[in-house]
């Protein structure tokens, strides 16, 4: 009789440790940290995807889409249908880019418009290209001998009007990722020698970088690295003597990005907003 029942408490021992085990399992596939495949993306029981993503894009001509041979609007549309193909899900987007904006301009088109206001307010994602004209306002009477000195009293000047631009962007909407790209050289492989350009280039996004890390939900892209110098371009005074080229620039004027150069700058943005899906994709 002993021996049986020790048997028996072997055996009950051994079936409630099963329903344990099962039961685990069942909230570990059941439960809201479970996750699902559907249409190629991952869901959770707790957050579901988006009916739409309100998606609106702010800044300089780069997000308005100088040099875009479709007339489009640049990296905008590129992301938005990248975005919608990769994720599966619906996307509106406004582009409130403006050829030659500063930051202060950006800073007070937000705040004279009411349309502007309004598409911020219910935006889920929200990217923005800013700085470059502060830039090139400081260097354009003589981007051949640079004045080191201006470029840093700019940059103070630049990184005020960038922190008050972002507060304005925040008043309107305090939650959705705020993705905002570097800035490039578009004179590198023209005029390679001029090291004053990459330092001042240098600075500008480091003042961004440091800019944005005072704030939540936002972040930086770097597309310097792929547009300074892409693949397949030329440098001047080669050895062998071909023409500077770079494949990414748009020939009208050598400095905006031409289609090629706006898809490596959308590539860059999605790559950006794919690591940060949770903060925008899910409700």
């Amino acid at each position: 009789m002993k021996k049986m029942g020790q048997a028996l408490k072997v055996i009950l021992t051994i079936v409630i440790s099963a329903l344990v085990m099962f039961l685990v399992l069942e909230l570990v596939v059941k439960s809201p940290a479970g996750t699902t495949s559907h249409g190629g993306r991952l869901t959770t029981k707790q957050t579901k995807v988006k009916a739409t993503v309100n998606y609106v894009a702010i800044g300089d001509s780069l997000t308005f889409g100088l040099g875009d041979a479709s007339e489009s609007g640049g990296y905008v549309p590129l992301v938005k249908s990248q975005l919608a193909e990769v994720d599966n899900v619906t996307l509106t987007s406004e582009n409130f880019g403006k050829s030659g904006d500063t930051s202060s301009q950006v800073y007070q088109r937000i705040v004279k418009s009411k349309d502007i206001q309004a598409g911020l307010a219910k935006a889920d994602l929200i990217t923005m290209t800013v700085g470059a004209n502060d830039l090139m306002h400081i260097i354009k009477k003589d981007v051949m001998n640079m004045d080191l000195n201006k470029v840093k009293a700019g940059q103070k000047v630049y990184q005020k009007n960038l922190n008050r631009l972002i507060k304005e962007i925040r008043k309107y909407n305090p939650q959705a990722p705020l993705v905002v790209a570097s800035i490039y050289n578009p004179f590198y492989v023209y005029f390679p020698q001029i090291t004053d350009m990459k330092t001042s280039m240098g600075l500008w996004n480091q003042t961004t970088q440091q800019v944005l890390k005072q704030y939540t939900q936002t972040y930086y892209v770097d597309i310097d690295t792929v547009i300074t110098q892409p693949k397949g371009s030329i440098l001047a005074n080669n050895k062998a003597g071909q023409d500077a080229f770079n494949p990414y620039l748009y020939t009208e004027d050598h400095f905006h990005p031409n289609n090629r150069g706006y898809q490596a700058i959308a590539g860059r943005f999605v790559k950006k907003i794919q690591s940060i899906r949770t903060a925008w994709l899910y409700r």
